[in-house]
Formats: structure tokens, C-alpha cells, sequence
């Protein structure tokens, strides 16, 4: 056990190591990146801990456990902050998640560091894990990050879909990824600490949890690397964050409109379908609602607000639906039959096999090749 667990933290410190110099050699880096850079240092310590401690280096738990200590209360507004960071401004969202973080001191000075000044250590167990409180804390620290998990699942969840308000293409700006990684990561979390609760009262299982844990996270690290290094950043406008107009788009019921805006929507609207019909913008895979909206001369908070509240849709479904009657022109013509299927949705502004293949199911009941299958 002792030679696998020994494999897995040299490959997870050397994984991590290489990610950390990929992050830093980033020129310009946005605050997701900072953030993953910090994400990463954490866990990087965790690993060469638990690295130390597997061989007894006496010197190396002590230069690693403050960081170490204090990774479980820390990622939980850490991957909160990340979150919010691929979606927001960066104005002030550092200061206003500070408060976040005050666990994180009020854990390292009442009970990290003074374990360390006063030398409370020893090699093989830490005694101050050996009384009921701290226990009890170590537990709390565990149900935090959980919180954390749930609260930035929901986060993203929200985020996700107000993207459909702004984007016709959600390929580079899926997020799916995180959705596993959170998820997944409440699930070690959580075994993790059902594991603790019953060594709590029946006593030490003859292998280490936090072992198994910790190659488990590792493992999820890889994963996370894959995928973050290189996430492009999505700023949402204000105006789709307002808690006002977020109700309403939850709601998706027709708003009970004055005949000033109906007339005022109903103009906007025979703009926006004659602009489709003589210049296609929908062909434009990366068309935004700020495209759409300079080519209408309105704001894209109007555009988006006649969308959700006179036509009941999304940006996203609009438009999306026009490139599916787009395909399904092409299918027929004599120009695109060397095309195949995906070939023709290309031309039509998707960027994507599987969000083609979804969306097209979405809005004629028939898969792609169902679909060719009967009008050949």
C-alpha cells in the first residue's frame, strides 16, 4: 500500500509542479488564473506533506503543515471565489469575498500556528488532534467545505444559465467540467468525513483515510489541470445579475406589459426578424447579444429583455433555432451534398457535434440522420 500511495504523491507533486510553472509563465493573468495558482500551491504542500510523512521527514511536515492545515477550511471560499471570478467583474470581488476567508485566520492563529511555536508535534500523529474539540473542529472544517461545494454548485448552476442570455454558442463556455470537479469533490469530501465520524466511535480503521482521500484528490487535480489551465473567462452583464430581472427569467411567464412597450417590442421584434431574414447573423458562430443588439442599434439589456418577456426565449434558443432551419435548407440543396452532417451545421454557425446533434432533437422531435433519412 505503502509503495502505490508512494507512487501517487510523487506523480501528484510533480502534476501539480508542472501546472503551478504553466500558471506563473501566464503573462497577463486574470483573476481566475491567481486563483487556480493559489488552489494549486495549497494542494501542492498537501501532496509533499503527506509525502513527508509517509517517509518520517521530520523537517518537511514541519515546514508543510501550516499550509497543509489549513487547505480543507480554505478551499471551500477558494473554489467559491473561482467561480465567481470566470463570471463577474473583478472590481472589488476580491474585497467583497475577503470575509469569506476570516475561518481560514481564525483557524491558522488559534490552532495551527500555536501547534507549530509550541512544538506540538510528533512524527507518526499530531497530538493536538487528540483531544474532543479539536476533533470536533476537524469535523466542523470538513461540513465548511461542504457547505462551500453546495453553495458554488448552486453558483454555477445560475451562472450557467444566464449564459443562454448572452451567447449563441456555449462550446468554450460550457462549464461542465467544474460541475464534475465540485460535485466530485463533495463526494470525497463527504466520504472523508462519514469515514471519521465512525472512527470517531468505533475506533481507527488498519489503513489511513486521509491516505485515501488525499489519492483521490489527486487524481481529481489531473483532472482539474486538463481543463482549467485554459478556461475562458465569461463576463455576464450587469443587467442579466440583477436580482430583479433574474426573477423575472426564472418565472419564463409573459410580463403583464404596458401597450407603450408592447408597441415598443413589437417594432424591436419586426426589426430583429427582418435583420435575420436579409443579413443572417445566426451564420456567425460566435454571434453574442452585443452583436445582435449593435446590429438592431439597441441595448443588449432591451434585446435581451424583448427576448424573455415578449417572446418568451432565451438569446441561446433563438437563435439556435434559426441555424436548425438553416440545416435543415442545406440538407436539400444540391451544394451541400458532398457535406456531411455536421459539414452543413459548420456552415450554419454550430460549433459543437454534441450541441448540434442536442439542439436539432430539441426542435424537431428527430435526430440529424433521422431526419435526412426522410426526406431522401
Amino acid at each position: 500500500m505503502n509503495l502505490i500511495l508512494d507512487f501517487f504523491l510523487v506523480g501528484g507533486i510533480v502534476i501539480i509542479a508542472i501546472i503551478l510553472l504553466r500558471l506563473l509563465r501566464i503573462k497577463s493573468k486574470e483573476l481566475p488564473q491567481k486563483v487556480l495558482i493559489l488552489l494549486f500551491l495549497l494542494l501542492f504542500f498537501v501532496a509533499v506533506y503527506f509525502y513527508a510523512l509517509l517517509h518520517n521527514i521530520n523537517w518537511l511536515i514541519k515546514l508543510c503543515f501550516l499550509p497543509n492545515d489549513i487547505t480543507i477550511i480554505t478551499l471551500g471560499p477558494l473554489l467559491f471565489l473561482y467561480v465567481k471570478s470566470l463570471f463577474l467583474k473583478e472590481d472589488k470581488l476580491i474585497k467583497n469575498t475577503l470575509a469569506h476567508f476570516i475561518p481560514t485566520f481564525l483557524f491558522a492563529f488559534g490552532i495551527t500556528i500555536p501547534t507549530i511555536l509550541f512544538n506540538n508535534f510528533e512524527i507518526d500523529e499530531l497530538a493536538y488532534t487528540q483531544t474532543n474539540f479539536i476533533r470536533s473542529i476537524i469535523r466542523i472544517e470538513n461540513l465548511y467545505l461542504i457547505l462551500y461545494l453546495i453553495i458554488s454548485s448552486r453558483l454555477l448552476s445560475k451562472y450557467r444559465k444566464l449564459t443562454k442570455y448572452k451567447y449563441s454558442n456555449l462550446t468554450k463556455y460550457d462549464f461542465n467540467w467544474i460541475k464534475i470537479m465540485l460535485l466530485s469533490s463533495l463526494g470525497i469530501i463527504s466520504v472523508d468525513l462519514g469515514f471519521k465520524i465512525y472512527e470517531s466511535f468505533f475506533g481507527n480503521f488498519q489503513w489511513n483515510v486521509d491516505n485515501i482521500s488525499v489519492l483521490a484528490m489527486i487524481v481529481l487535480v489531473s483532472y482539474l489541470a486538463y481543463y482549467g489551465v485554459n478556461q475562458s473567462k465569461v463576463l455576464l452583464p450587469s443587467f442579466l445579475l440583477d436580482n430583479e430581472i433574474e426573477s423575472e427569467i426564472n418565472k419564463k411567464k409573459k410580463k403583464t406589459l404596458s401597450s407603450e412597450k408592447k408597441e415598443e417590442f413589437e417594432n424591436l421584434k419586426n426589426k430583429l426578424e427582418l435583420i435575420i431574414k436579409t443579413e443572417q447573423p445566426y451564420l456567425d458562430e460566435d454571434l453574442t447579444l452585443g452583436k445582435l443588439a449593435k446590429q438592431l442599434s439597441t441595448t443588449d439589456k432591451k434585446l435581451s429583455t424583448m427576448l424573455n418577456q415578449y417572446l418568451s426565449t432565451t438569446f441561446y434558443d433563438l437563435i439556435n433555432k434559426y441555424r436548425v432551419e438553416a440545416v435543415k435548407e442545406k440538407i436539400n440543396l444540391d451544394n451541400y451534398k458532398n457535406y456531411n452532417l455536421f459539414g452543413i451545421a459548420s456552415e450554419c454557425g454550430f460549433k459543437s457535434r454534441t450541441s448540434f446533434n442536442r439542439i436539432f432533437k430539441k426542435e424537431t422531435g428527430r435526430s440529424p440522420s433521422d431526419f435526412k433519412k426522410s426526406i431522401s
